[in-house]
């Protein structure tokens, strides 16, 4: 125990040792004293909110409960009138006239929109036997036959039931003018044969005047309040996402849900959740509301945090003084900390402010010390840096230039004149670029012109036997790039590639992607390839020059790149034997010469 307190202490700056030191004398006494008192209030906290909620809860379900009994009343009205309902029903068809069913239409359909309100209902319909004419009136009455087949209908006629309560969501065909409802209906008996089903009368009540309702009970943030059926069959919730949440089968309540009357708390999905429940009277319907048990606590929690706050609060100011002292104290070490992190970036500056006479002092003066002995060696490795860049640059093939003078002597002796001036004027923008005023660095533009020009040549020479293609954006064009990076790729894809083909033709593709501070330049050829065996010597750093003569190759780029940029940088081949041959170049994006 003792040597990982030790180990722990020695991660710590020294100050934040001083100011541990102070914490332990002051704050602990406090802490204590804080979570004993907030421990008490926490729990008459939680006793208030769980008041609350049952408040809430007994007052939502009361209103629910007249809402929906009114409507249940409204239905037992309607259903069981005499004159209105049971008089038309019980008619014989034969024997009514037609102006006897214009008169009793018109008044029976001003009798089922009397009871439309607007807020409780929003639609009564009754649904009619064969033989009515004013059946086909469409929003307050309709054909018994168009709903025979409809599931609710079925489950209704299947139950038994006086009255059943069910939902447009289960069942979407139901809305009305596209609005989600919630619908009683009833069968509405012959009053001497009751077996005999004369009619159907349907209630709609809007989904979002009970949603509204039902609302009403989430006092508590991420409780949700739903109605169910006696088969478990949910009817509405206050929040549909949250009923995903809670409820993972479906509109269809778990047994697990359907519980005695009360509260009693379940664990869902590994959510502690409580429940509050009642059944509401003359229906078979339950309103329940599910709250996490977190968001009931989170109250006191947060009561806690802001206690804990405050006495931290206390306590900084307590030790402000020493936190002064020990920053006065520790100033100095920080600096010369920070500034041996920034050597570690390449940074090699001296601390210029007074060092002092004591132990930090004596460190900051040998960090000066440090730092100029670096600075020192940093410039003899750029020198030997720069050096190596200029002896690899030197070996750029002589036979080319060599070669060309010869191609034009040639030409001159067998009376090419007319090609001579295309060819002189392609070698001089060929090495105009290449001697580029001694730089080392070109642009990305200049290095494919550079490559124009040395294809043009080889052109010239071959009989115009290589298409040479460039697929660069502009917006890369302005990027730096080692000085003839790209040609000694092309030369090899011309000497070694499209020359060994049996027709000695081919075509040369460069292109670029832009990988966020990355380049990818890649030389395509349609030569004849590479097997696994040449592949591998290209990637070890094999030389793929001519043999008949000097040159840098490949592995002279290879290097350069990896010297300009990194290890993480340099050049990728990929081939086979007839399918040509693909070489990447990944450079660095840098448009600024000092960069490199």
């Amino acid at each position: 125990m003792f040597k990982a307190v030790n180990r722990l202490l020695l991660k710590l700056r020294l100050k934040q040792k001083l100011l541990l030191s102070f914490l332990l004398l002051i704050l602990f006494p406090i802490l204590y004293l804080q979570f004993y008192a907030s421990g008490k209030v926490a729990g008459i906290i939680q006793e208030m909110v769980s008041f609350s909620l049952n408040q809430s809860f007994n007052q939502t379900h009361s209103f629910l409960a007249y809402k929906l009994t009114r409507v249940t009343d409204i239905s037992d009205l309607i259903a069981l009138d005499e004159v209105q309902i049971t008089r038309i029903l019980t008619r014989n068809t034969d024997e009514y006239t037609l102006y006897e069913q214009l008169e009793d239409g018109n008044r029976l359909i001003q009798f089922l929109d009397s009871y439309q309100d607007g807020t409780d209902i929003s639609t009564v319909r009754l649904y009619m036997p064969q033989g009515y004419l004013f059946a086909d009136e469409g929003r307050n009455t309709s054909r018994l036959e168009e709903i025979s087949r409809t599931p609710w209908y079925e489950k209704l006629d299947a139950t038994k039931v006086k009255l059943m309560w069910f939902s447009s969501r289960d069942y979407p065909a139901e809305t009305v003018d596209g609005v989600p409802v919630i619908s009683l209906v009833r069968l509405i008996r012959h009053p001497d044969r009751y077996n005999d089903a004369i009619g159907l009368l349907r209630i709609d009540i809007e989904e979002r005047n009970l949603k509204e309702i039902v609302s009403r009970a989430n006092t508590v943030k991420n409780s949700l309040t739903y109605v169910q059926s006696g088969d478990g069959l949910v009817l509405l919730a206050s929040d549909d996402d949250l009923m995903r949440q809670y409820l993972p089968a479906g509109r269809t309540a778990p047994n697990l849900f359907r519980q005695a009357n009360g509260s009693n708390t379940q664990i869902v999905n590994g959510r502690k959740l409580e429940f509050l429940q009642l059944p509401i009277p003359q229906t078979d319907l339950t309103m329940i509301t599910v709250i996490p048990h977190q968001e009931i606590v989170s109250r006191s929690e947060r009561l806690q945090q802001e206690l804990l706050v405050g006495l931290l609060a206390v306590g900084l100011l307590a030790f402000g003084l020493a936190h002064v002292i020990s920053l006065h104290m520790t100033r100095r070490i920080t600096h010369l900390s920070r500034r041996m992190k920034a050597v570690e970036a390449g940074s090699l500056e001296p601390i210029a402010r007074p060092s002092g006479d004591d132990e930090v002092g004596e460190l900051i003066q040998s960090y000066n010390y440090m730092t100029r002995q670096l600075a020192l060696l940093k410039d003899y490795e750029v020198r030997a840096v720069r050096s190596e860049l200029k002896a690899l640059q030197s070996q750029i093939n002589p036979h080319f230039l060599y070669n060309t003078l010869d191609q034009i002597n040639w030409m001159a002796q067998f009376g090419m004149n007319g090609h001579i001036p295309s060819l002189v004027h392609s070698l001089a923008g060929y090495y105009k670029l290449a001697l580029s005023n001694g730089q080392d660095i070109i642009t990305i533009g200049q290095e494919l012109k550079l490559v124009e020009f040395y294809v043009s040549i080889q052109n010239i020479r071959f009989q115009q036997k290589i298409e040479f293609n460039v697929q660069v954006d502009d917006d890369v064009l302005e990027g730096l790039i080692p000085k003839l990076s790209l040609q000694p790729i092309v030369e090899n894809a011309i000497l070694h590639g499209i020359l060994k083909t049996e027709n000695r033709e081919g075509i040369i593709t460069i292109a670029c992607e832009r990988q966020e501070d990355r380049l990818v330049l890649s030389v395509a050829d349609d030569g004849v390839g590479m097997d696994e065996s040449q592949l591998q010597a290209l990637r070890s750093g094999g030389r793929t020059i001519n043999p008949s003569g000097g040159g840098y190759g490949i592995r002279n780029v290879q290097e350069r790149i990896k010297l300009f940029y990194g290890e993480a940088f340099g050049l990728k081949f990929y081939s086979s034997p007839g399918d040509g041959l693909i070489v990447e170049a990944h450079i660095a994006y840098i448009e600024d010469s000092d960069a490199l």
